[in-house]
């Protein structure tokens, strides 16, 4: 149908048209997968309900993507007026025996394969008897659609603080979203318009500005800097295919370990990734001297939609310390240093300018940055208290982010007091996945050992 006879819901930011755009090379499919066990199967009626509630409540859920071609201006989100939920919204029940383990292998199938260009890209699963009375809830966006932090916001919309609340919920969520980053660099990046004054200065007065235009262009050339090859000789090939595999981990213990070195949870959690290839190249008799890891930062503001992406990608390379503690000392200081990095406030900018580029060369640029990263590393706050859905009480909420080109993604989901890993594997790069999350699991072992150690500073 004409786009002239439907209603435009909103346009893609330049962020979202670049995730857009990329997405048609297969290694770098931006598919958001979040995976939420269930104690119990959720009533159905009111689950179509809640789902039906919250397509009014965010309308890109209600829109197809219409690209332009002929014309200037970023693709658009338009009204499906054929929408129908039962498109996107089904509930299939497992064969006896079957366990959580065979809805990851059905949620990482649904990772490897694309949206369909005339629908809303999104679809959600409710798997019934899984552990005997168990279910689970698989939920698949395209990443034009939504980011991790807003994801999480948008899915907060389907949840409840108590097992019998009414139905549908089309009203607040369950818990305001919390739209900081876990860095906090919203309060500390300069806006675009600060850095274009300030090089308008440095035309006048090069002597006091020259100073902080070489600390922007770094830290612009850090994002921009293309990586033919990852830094990891063993982790080196890329595909579609894709493996999930999730940890458990005590959230309070994760925080300790942070505060061993002055650092944040964030910190914490890419140290123990970092402890974890490490032990999975040793595994495979093969030295490792460093990483470079892309690790997206959310720069939301108070007041912004739930849709949209909202983050700028911090890039850099990390050793890999024989010590614990030095690798997260290590980790925290580059933390920090990209905390205040002028060059991140020219995000939009940049993925303006590169999704106006033809298609075939924003997806080569785009792919010589991403394709030489060995991994990334994502971190979402989710609710500090118990959710429930239609009745069911959310015990863990997992979330796959795509690797984007590097070897895999780490996504850590903090919730009720669980920290939630969730492990998107390229399974070209990693073919032992089952190895691999045995070091990983070690190497938040060996950084959660710092949390329980005395300190000279200590009393």
């Amino acid at each position: 149908m004409s786009e002239n006879h439907t209603r435009v819901i909103d346009n893609m930011s330049g962020a979202d048209a670049l995730l857009w755009t990329i997405g048609r090379d297969p290694v770098l499919r931006p598919t958001v997968i979040a995976v939420m066990e269930l104690d119990r199967s959720p009533r159905w009626p009111s689950v179509q309900d809640r789902f039906a509630a919250l397509t009014e409540i965010v309308p890109r859920l209600r829109s197809h993507v219409v690209v332009r071609p002929l014309g200037p201006g970023r693709p658009r989100f338009v009204e499906d007026n054929r929408f129908e939920l039962r498109f996107h919204l089904r509930r299939i029940v497992m064969p006896p025996e079957a366990t959580f383990r065979d809805v990851l292998d059905m949620a990482q199938i649904m990772a490897t394969t694309g949206f369909d260009s005339e629908l809303p890209p999104w679809e959600a699963v409710v798997v019934e008897g899984v552990d005997g009375g168990r279910a689970a809830l698989i939920v698949k966006v395209h990443h034009a659609l939504v980011d991790g932090v807003g994801g999480l916001a948008v899915l907060m919309h389907l949840l409840d603080r108590h097992r019998r609340a009414a139905s549908p919920r089309a009203h607040a969520p369950a818990t305001p979203p919390d739209k900081k980053t876990p860095l906090d660099v919203l309060k500390r990046l300069p806006s675009p318009r600060r850095l274009f004054e300030g090089a308008l200065g440095a035309a006048t007065h090069p002597a006091g500005a020259i100073d902080q235009l070489v600390s922007t262009g770094t830290s612009v050339a850090r994002l921009l800097a293309p990586a033919r090859q990852p830094l990891s000789s063993l982790m080196n090939e890329r595909s579609f295919r894709r493996t999930f595999e999730v940890l458990d981990l005590d959230l309070d213990a994760l925080r300790e370990a942070a505060r061993s070195s002055r650092g944040t949870l964030n910190d914490a959690f890419v140290a123990s990734v970092v402890r974890g290839l490490g032990r999975y190249h040793a595994s495979h008799g093969i030295a490792l001297d460093g990483l470079r890891v892309l690790m997206p930062l959310s720069v939301r503001h108070e007041g912004d939609a739930d849709a949209g992406n909202h983050f700028v990608p911090a890039r850099f390379v990390v050793s890999v310390p024989a010590e614990a503690a030095d690798c997260l000392r290590e980790v925290t200081q580059i933390t920090c240093s990209w905390k205040h990095a002028p060059g991140l406030a020219l995000n939009a900018v940049m993925a303006t300018g590169l999704s106006m580029l033809p298609e075939i060369v924003t997806t080569a640029m785009w792919g010589s940055m991403l394709k030489g990263d060995d991994f990334c590393a994502t971190n979402v706050p989710g609710p500090p208290f118990e959710t429930y859905l239609a009745g069911s009480r959310i015990e863990r909420i997992y979330a796959f982010a795509p690797p984007s080109g590097a070897a895999l993604n780490v996504s850590l989901v903090s919730s009720a007091g669980r920290a939630c890993v969730g492990i998107n594997v390229d399974a070209a790069a990693i073919p032992d996945s089952s190895n691999f999350t045995s070091c990983l699991e070690d190497g938040f072992g060996d950084i959660l050992r710092l949390g329980r150690t005395p300190h000279c500073d200590e009393p």
